[in-house]
């Protein structure tokens, strides 16, 4: 049961390292930068807002 915990335990500190490691300055600079993360011109001008209103409301502070 104890080892049940301590994996779980681990496996939680794990994914909050992992987030803020995705989610850090640095990482986000290297991927915007990456033709594979940019966003296409030819989207939908829909399509466009919607990743625009996505990048408005991540940027704003958590609320955790």
């Amino acid at each position: 049961m104890k080892d049940d915990r301590r994996t779980n335990s681990n496996a939680a500190k794990l994914a909050v390292n992992m987030r803020r490691e995705l989610a850090s300055q640095t990482n986000l600079r290297v991927l915007e930068s990456m033709p594979a993360f940019q966003t296409d011109a030819e989207l939908p001008a829909r399509l466009r807002r919607l990743l625009a209103k996505l990048t408005e409301i991540e940027a704003r502070p958590s609320r955790r």
